[in-house]
This record gives structure tokens, C-alpha cells and sequence, in this order.
């Protein structure tokens, strides 16, 4: 008859032989090593295009983003980030020009008004969305900030739609508008 203590014995050298059989394995993706699992005479060469082989066998990557509902609130986070990147390189890349290439900008602008007018209300709405949404959001965090009021989920949801919805018609509007 087996001791308790040879049972577990047993059963910790079965649980060893079956990872070693299929999970051992070296990856090094950086410098294409080879990939060996233990117990088969499989060899896989793993490099910079492991990714894109495993996305080809219809496997997906990770973080796999697809599979999140993002709510609408962390939505409206990321596009405020977003829009105040967008105008911090926006600001930076006219002023960058007026002064590194002594372009003047208002000639420039002109002579677009004057060769495709089409263009300048899409213009015109390319900035005025980024401008007016991450100006809403940030008042939208000072209300928060100095009242501590509209944090509950629900308050929040609404007011990202709100933020939305306003965002995207005073655009409209500033867009519409000719100077």
C-alpha cells in the first residue's frame, strides 16, 4: 500500500513531466530565436513578424481592443487628450513655419480661399471641432473640480453626450460662418 507522502511524490512528477512536455519553451523575439516545445520536433522562428503571422492565422493580439465597450465618459477622456494634442501640434507647426520658413501665413491663407474654396469650410470645421471640444471639456473639469458635483456615472455619461452634441453643432455653426 503507497504512503500519502509517495502519492504526492507521484503526482508532482506527473504535473512536472506534463509542463515540461508543453510549456517549455525560450523566446527572444528581438533576436529571432528559435521556439522549441519539449517533447515534439516542432521549431518556430519567432521575430519582428510574429505578430503579423499570428494576426494572419486569425489569432487576435493583444491587447486585443475590439473586444472593450468602451463607455461614453472614457470617450470623451480620450478625445479631450486627443484634441489638446492635436492643437498643442497644430499651434506648434504654424508657428514652427511662420518663423522657421518666414512664411506669411495670412497670404497663405488667402490664396487657399481664393484657388479651393471648397476646402476652407472642411478646414474651418478641422479646426473648430478640436477648439471648442477640448474648451468644453476643460470647462466640464472645472465644474467638477470646483463643485464635486456630476461625478456619479450616470451624470457623466450625460454630460460626455451633452459635450458631444454641443461640440459638434457650435463647430457646425463656426464652420458655417465666413469672415
Amino acid at each position: 500500500e503507497a504512503s500519502p507522502s509517495s502519492e504526492i511524490w507521484r503526482i508532482i512528477r506527473t504535473a512536472g513531466d506534463m509542463l515540461a512536455r508543453t510549456a517549455i519553451r525560450r523566446v527572444r523575439p528581438q533576436t529571432g530565436a528559435l521556439i522549441t516545445v519539449r517533447g515534439t520536433k516542432d521549431i518556430e522562428k519567432v521575430g519582428p513578424n510574429c505578430q503579423i503571422r499570428e494576426f494572419s492565422k486569425g489569432r487576435p493580439i493583444s491587447p486585443h481592443v475590439n473586444i472593450y465597450k468602451f463607455p461614453v465618459a472614457a470617450l470623451s477622456s480620450i478625445t479631450n487628450r486627443v484634441t489638446g494634442c492635436l492643437l498643442s501640434v497644430g499651434c506648434f507647426g504654424v508657428g514652427a513655419a511662420a518663423m522657421a520658413i518666414d512664411c506669411n501665413i495670412p497670404v497663405i491663407l488667402d490664396a487657399v480661399k481664393t484657388s479651393a474654396p471648397a476646402v476652407i469650410p472642411v478646414a474651418k470645421l478641422c479646426v473648430a471641432f478640436p477648439l471648442t471640444f477640448h474648451y468644453l471639456g476643460g470647462v466640464r473639469h472645472l465644474v467638477w473640480d470646483h463643485t464635486l458635483k456630476g461625478l456619479d456615472i450616470k451624470s457623466m455619461e450625460m454630460s460626455s453626450y451633452v459635450l458631444f452634441g454641443s461640440s459638434a453643432a457650435i463647430s457646425v455653426v463656426l464652420a458655417a460662418i465666413s469672415f
